[in-house]
């Protein structure tokens, strides 16, 4: 059998650099525009005010450390629906149940799901709210507790949703 033998020519060449660049700049179009529209890249409304304020922040930190309360966050799945419940404890280990608490709910890496929740005293140093409907996967809480309207702890926790 005889068969035309196809050449390689440059005419392909220019074909297939053409093809592979195209598909790496659409992946990198595509990597740029997800990487811009799910994170704000804003972590500070005001870094200048945030600067100015840095001691204060710092003397903030050190008496929450002397006061030394602690408290246990958990996210629990039920059959009426997703509750953020939180344990408020002194360092004696007395319940802490004159506090005015409110907390922040949303994922790691974006603020569209964000919830702001006012957690309600349940008695025994335990405070409860209800959390709108949140998927399996880890979730960033800050918790801000209050007593006679002054600051008096504040946490970032990490949980995961199973």
């Amino acid at each position: 059998m005889n068969k035309k033998e196809k050449k390689f020519t440059g005419k392909h060449v220019l074909i297939w650099l053409g093809c592979f660049f195209g598909v790496m700049f659409f992946a990198n179009g595509m990597f740029v525009y997800f990487a811009r529209s799910t994170w704000p890249g804003v972590v500070e409304q005001s870094p200048y005010q945030a600067s100015q304020n840095y001691n204060k922040t710092l003397a903030e930190a050190e008496a929450q450390n002397e006061r030394s309360w602690h408290m246990e966050v958990e996210l629990k799945r039920s059959q009426s629906g997703v509750y953020l419940e939180l344990l408020a404890k002194d360092k004696l280990n007395n319940p802490l149940n004159d506090l005015s608490i409110t907390a922040n709910v949303g994922r790691p890496t974006t603020e569209t799901q964000d919830q702001e929740l006012s957690l309600e005293a349940a008695g025994d140093g335990l405070y409860r709210a209800k959390v709108a409907a949140l998927n399996p996967g880890n979730w960033r809480i800050k918790i801000e507790a209050s007593q006679k309207g002054e600051v008096m702890f504040q946490t970032l926790e990490t949980i995961t949703l199973k």
